[in-house]
């Protein structure tokens, strides 16, 4: 199976937001009742894409097999905490494969296509957000060699 990492263009914006679309309503059912599901089609979501495409801190991948986009990973460089003494990092923010694709590299090929294009712009840290029930998530991530460096505790306030 061949597969083409390249760059989004404003022509997969409608693809990657579908792409992302399954990732909230995966996200939703399993992880975070919170989500909006309206959100990767609306307003705000389909300008935070744009922007991931278009804008120069910002990177947008797509990973296309027999000519269909079946996957995608968004981030953009980010300005650190003040309290850090980082100048900037990455943050690889989503990413999704078909289900049908999964399993096949398609994930580590875009993560290190991501990679490429942050050593490019000068960046030494990437970081990422996942659920902490996503175990599949965290052992793909792991196995990139991301760490455990925080975590974000949450309590929902009953009336």
């Amino acid at each position: 199976m061949d597969v083409i990492i390249r760059k989004a263009t404003l022509d997969d914006l409608s693809t990657i937001q579908e792409l992302n679309l399954m990732l909230f309503k995966k996200e939703y059912e399993k992880y975070d009742k919170t989500l909006d599901l309206n959100w990767t089609e609306g307003k705000e979501g389909t300008g935070y894409f744009k922007k991931r495409i278009t804008d120069e801190n910002s990177c947008a991948l797509v990973a296309i097999v027999d000519g269909e986009i079946v996957g995608y990973r968004v981030g953009a460089i980010s300005k650190p905490e003040s309290y850090r003494i980082l100048s900037s990092y990455a943050e690889a923010e989503n990413m999704f494969v078909l289900s049908e694709f999964r399993n096949k590299g398609i994930g580590t090929k875009l993560f290190n296509e991501f990679v490429k294009w942050c050593k490019e712009k000068g960046v030494k840290r990437v970081k990422l957000v996942v659920s902490s029930e996503n175990k599949k998530a965290l052992g793909f991530d792991r196995k990139l060699g991301f760490q455990d460096h925080s975590i974000t505790l949450e309590k929902e306030i009953e009336d």
